[in-house]
């Protein structure tokens, strides 16, 4: 349990450092930058990405359920894929409505909200989801503007 628990934890950062230097960075853009156009659609190409975290994720946990020595994989790809089901509830059912079963507004997670829209706002920071560091300057920056990116 304690495995999982930090590997839960350690997909923060590791998310962010994904999300920032390859999904962002020069060839991963090619399918980030549909997430980023308004009006992609239902599917964008950068989906490929999570479906991609999901395929290594579960091999994962095959080889720590199917090879004794590894056994440790098997909650570390529980964790992770803990983690996965969390980000994809925030960003893609409360942030991006891609499944609008929430109210528009859930207090408890409007900061996420409010971090994923300066991140769409200016393409950069913060790269995080569910724990979203934010530079101070970009916070107050946002705070002048309405504009809203992730209404689609």
């Amino acid at each position: 349990m304690l495995v999982g628990l930090v590997a839960f934890v350690v997909m923060e950062p590791v998310t962010a450092l994904l999300h920032r230097y390859l999904f962002h960075g020069r060839v991963g853009y090619t399918l980030h930058r549909s997430h980023h156009v308004a009006g992609s659609g239902r599917w964008e190409a950068n989906d490929l990405y999570p479906v991609t975290l999901a395929a290594v994720t579960v091999t994962v946990i095959w080889l720590g359920v199917s090879v004794g020595s590894l056994g440790v994989l098997a909650p570390v790809g529980a964790g992770v894929t803990a983690y996965g089901a969390a980000y994809a509830f925030v960003h893609d059912v409360y942030i991006h409505r891609r499944l609008p079963i929430l109210p528009a507004k859930v207090r408890l997670l409007e900061p996420l909200r409010e971090g994923h829209r300066i991140h769409h706002l200016y393409s950069g920071a913060p790269y995080g989801m569910l724990l979203p560091v934010v530079p101070a300057a970009l916070r107050r920056r946002a705070e002048r503007t309405e504009l809203d990116p992730l209404t689609r």
